[in-house]
């Protein structure tokens, strides 16, 4: 993710995350998805996000959860998480079977995005947090991604949240290396981390 001109670091606890809702516009999340990932396009990857239709959104919301990032009403991100049984069956999109995805007890996010202007304010941080938690409710005893290898700075990003690489992967629909990272989650609520509006949760 670029940096913006001018970085405020209070943005990302002005943030809401809510579950997508019914009356939420897919042609609109599946924009921020396209305008998201015109950087990898710009640099020869092929990442489904940045060129898939409205129908492809629909029907990978429709295997996990959809949480929205809202900022002054407006979505300006998005993450789609999965439980360990539901990424069991079905990875994170591709079609390539991915052994880490089948253990049973890996939970799972992609079609993970911030709107451009709003990168590098905390808001791609809340959002993971948002599923971090969301993973150790549910039981899962880690939780893992699959990201472009040639995105060198998305690999940094994870490596500094506490992802590691744990497998590579060539998927069918992409022309590039992705490295499948996780991360292994401590209790069913991370103690510290801060909620979707910026609170901590306490240590109990």
């Amino acid at each position: 993710m670029t940096t913006p001109a001018h970085f405020d670091k209070h943005l990302a606890a002005k943030v809401k995350v809510r579950p997508l809702e019914p009356e939420d516009s897919l042609a609109h999340l599946t924009y921020l998805l396209h305008r998201a990932y015109k950087q990898h396009a710009d640099r020869g990857i092929k990442s489904l996000a940045a060129f898939q239709p409205e129908e492809v959104t629909r029907k990978r919301i429709a295997g996990g959860e959809c949480f929205v990032a809202l900022y002054m009403g407006k979505i300006v991100g998005t993450i789609l998480f999965k439980d360990a049984a539901r990424t069991a069956l079905d990875g994170v999109g591709g079609s390539t079977s991915i052994p880490w995805f089948q253990r049973g007890d890996v939970a799972s996010f992609s079609q993970f995005a911030v709107e451009p202007e709003h990168q590098g304010h905390g808001i791609g941080g809340v959002l993971m947090q948002t599923v971090e938690r969301r993973a150790a409710a549910t039981g899962a005893a880690e939780i893992g991604l699959s990201t472009p290898e040639p995105a060198a700075w998305l690999v940094e990003m994870y490596l500094r949240h506490g992802y590691r690489v744990v497998e590579h992967v060539r998927w069918k629909e992409t022309n590039y290396v992705s490295a499948i990272m996780s991360k292994a989650l401590r209790s069913p609520a991370i103690v510290g981390a801060p909620g979707p509006n910026g609170h901590s949760t306490p240590a109990k």
